[in-house]
This record gives structure tokens, sequence and C-alpha cells, in this order.
């Protein structure tokens, strides 16, 4: 019987603190959450070299030189019902070649929020809507990712080509506000 109550005690004695081990304390905070406002765009490098071609006959246009190789990738955050655009422009003392244009078309691939392209743009020292409705998005990083740019060097005046005629221009993208 002495056995049985020493038993029950420590039976009892381990409820106990077993009870008060198993008291809960808590503590709370108040945590503020903010998603800034981001604009950051950069290209994949640059396009290659845009050469006019000889035509395939005689007596034809020669052809345009093409470069579709580079995307430019861009993370956007707005405010609900507001949307950001990227403008291109060449530098003031920027020229094509002389019988020529260069042209440029952006074409997002597509992902939501990336916008839309505005078409081709004869490039200008003078800034040019290239992508608009740009909401919040990351167009991704790798190589093919974001909106494609594909450069024309096109012949718009034959009889003014010069052979080995070469010009270097400075192109510029810019991911700002849509008014």
């Amino acid at each position: 019987m002495r056995n049985v109550k020493i038993a029950l005690a420590v039976l009892a004695l381990g409820f106990a603190v077993a009870g008060l081990a198993g008291a809960a304390s808590t503590a709370t905070q108040s945590l503020t959450m903010q998603v800034g406002t981001i604009g950051v765009i950069s290209t994949t490098g640059n396009p290659s070299t845009l050469t006019v071609a000889a035509p395939a006959s005689g007596g034809a246009t020669p052809t345009s030189g093409t470069s579709t190789t580079t995307y430019a990738q861009y993370t956007s955050t707005v405010p609900s019902g507001q949307t950001r655009k990227i403008t291109v422009a060449w530098g003031a003392s920027d020229a094509a070649p002389a019988g020529c244009a260069l042209r440029l078309t952006a074409t997002p691939n597509g992902g939501t929020n990336q916008g839309a392209s505005a078409g081709t743009v004869t490039m200008s020292s003078t800034a040019q809507d290239l992508v608009t409705t740009i909401k919040s998005c990351a167009t991704g990083t790798g190589s093919t990712s974001g909106a494609q740019l594909s450069y024309s060097l096109d012949v718009t005046d034959a009889t003014a080509l010069v052979a080995a005629a070469t010009k270097t221009a400075t192109v510029t993208l810019t991911l700002t506000d849509a008014a």
C-alpha cells in the first residue's frame, strides 16, 4: 500500500510539473510590408553589324541588313491603373548611311503585363514609343527573355548609297512612366 501511495504521489507531481511546463506564453509584433516603385531596363548585348548586301538579281534594290539577336529585359512595378513604356532614340549626331534608314521593332515575348509593341520605329534623335502598356512584371534574364529587338537597315534611295560607308550609332532605350 505504501508503494501505491508513493507511485500516486510521484504521478501527481509529474502531472503538476508537466502542467507548468506546458503553459503557453505569446508575444505579438506589428509588421508593415510595402512594394517599392521599380523601373529597371537592360539589354542582352549589342546587335550584329547591319550590312546592306547585293540583291538576288541585277536591277533590284540592295538587300536590307538585319539583326534580331538582342532583347530588352525589364522589371517594372506600377500603382494600380498606371503603366510604363519603353522609348527609343539615338544620339543627336547619329545618322544612318546615306540612302538608308535604321528601323527598330520590339516584340515582347508575351509574358503577363510585359506590354505591347508600338510597331516599327524609324530611328531619330527624338524619343519614340517602342513598347507600351507595361504593367508590373519581370521579363526574365535568359538569353531570349524580354522584348526581342529587330533592327533593319533599309535602303531608302539606292542612288545615294556609297560603297564602304560605315556609321555607328548609340541607341538608347528608356523605361519610363506612360503619360
